[in-house]
């Protein structure tokens, strides 16, 4: 295994993650390197040197040095001969999954889940604690130091998820947390020495099923859980608004018929009120629940009349949206697969019963759960330095990721 150096990332930081205004030559220069990855990491077919240059344009010396500097800070490797066509066999180039490691700390109301994510996207370890009097700002930190004992120099990046309003590292407003003003980010950055992301769990969701969006796809994604959120992606890339806040559409008013329930803002009729999965399945439900555990909340017939309840107010939103971004699709995700078609049936006939005019038709599916809980938070630490030029999608694990340690 190959190990990174403080030297050798800061030598990536450098070349990737400028955030002052760079002379024309450098852009230059770091658009072609992004370039280079990109294709290395997303294309099917073999990549060498001489597919660089042919599908970039750019000459063959020039491709060739981008591979070297690739290949210098640990992104890139090379993986033996290609197959000969006459002449000289080229060498392949795959991503280098030895060198560089993501951290992501997933937190929850009564957990956290951490891993170390290579840059194929494949988790080489992961822990869970549980907290069951609530997470605390430190225990994050604790259990982010904890994942990353011994692997120092080769933590490239990190991201820690949480459910809540979040903007530039700071956790804004985290009502299920009790989190409000909370420099996350630069805490976790002292005890690691790693830039660090703050991401909401609804804008890791979007960003785990945009790993493999093609450019100029718009897809809407809706989680449902405790609460209810929603995020957009174009492409690759995640639409986060003026101020953070795009997607905060649990306490929108959508029922405003007598059987309104009051929801724990305040307010009757939001929502999350009725399409929250435990709006839905009562208050047996948390997101801490397994998939089957969820699926036997849903199968009882109170929880199947709430759904249907929940179904009708979630499709009301869903039109709004749909009129307002015409999506490529529609996805449903967080803890919603597991309340199985019926569930999904229903929302698409409530979705389609009153069109809109002038609008297309949109398709509804569920989240893609085997896409894994850190991918998003993965890419959302690398946005910053690499931007989506690597999707992390390329290895699946071969099994069950080692878990470095458990402890309540």
């Amino acid at each position: 295994m190959s190990t990174a150096s403080p030297q050798r990332r800061s030598a990536l930081l450098r070349r990737f993650a400028s955030t002052g205004l760079l002379d024309a030559q450098t852009a230059i220069r770091r658009d072609n390197l992004l370039r280079a990855l990109a294709l290395i990491a997303r294309e099917p077919a073999p990549v060498t040197r001489a597919v660089i240059a042919r599908r970039t344009g750019l000459t063959s010396a020039t491709a060739s040095s981008l591979v070297a500097e690739l290949i210098e800070v640990g992104l890139v490797t090379e993986t033996g001969p290609a197959e000969s066509t006459g002449g000289k066999r080229a060498t392949r180039l795959a991503i280098d999954g030895d060198t560089h490691l993501i951290v992501v700390a997933v937190v929850r109301t009564r957990a956290i889940d951490t891993a170390l994510v290579d840059l194929t996207g494949r988790t080489v370890a992961s822990r869970r604690v549980d907290h069951s009097d609530g997470v605390e700002v430190s225990a994050v930190v604790d259990a982010v130091r904890e994942i990353t004992q011994g692997v120092e120099p080769r933590v490239l990046a990190a991201c820690v998820q949480v459910p809540g309003v979040t903007a530039d590292g700071v956790v804004v407003d985290s009502v299920q947390l009790g989190w409000f003003g909370v420099p996350l980010a630069s805490l976790l950055e002292e005890a690691i020495d790693a830039p660090t992301s703050v991401v909401n769990d609804v804008d890791a969701e979007a960003l785990t099923e945009a790993a493999d969006a093609g450019e100029g796809v718009i897809r809407l994604v809706v989680h449902l859980g405790e609460g209810v959120g929603a995020a957009v992606t174009n492409g690759g890339t995640l639409m986060s608004g003026a101020t953070g806040r795009a997607g905060e559409i649990g306490h929108v008013r959508v029922v405003f018929e007598g059987a309104r329930a009051t929801c724990r803002c305040g307010l009757s009729g939001c929502l999350e009120s009725a399409a929250s999965m435990s709006a839905m399945l009562g208050d047996a439900y948390t997101d801490e629940l397994d998939g089957h555990d969820t699926s036997l909340l849903a199968s009882t017939a109170d929880s199947r009349e709430r759904m249907a309840f929940g179904a009708r107010a979630l499709s009301r939103a869903l039109r709004i949206m749909a009129a307002l971004l015409d999506p490529q699709e529609v996805v449903i995700a967080g803890a919603a697969p597991a309340l199985g078609p019926h569930f999904l049936g229903t929302l698409r006939d409530e979705f389609e019963m009153y069109p809109a005019k002038g609008t297309a038709a949109v398709p509804i599916r569920y989240g893609r759960p085997e896409l894994g809980r850190y991918l998003g938070p993965a890419r959302s630490a690398l946005a910053p330095i690499l931007g989506d030029a690597l999707p992390l999608t390329e290895a699946p694990p071969a099994g069950p990721a080692p878990v470095v340690g458990e402890r309540d």
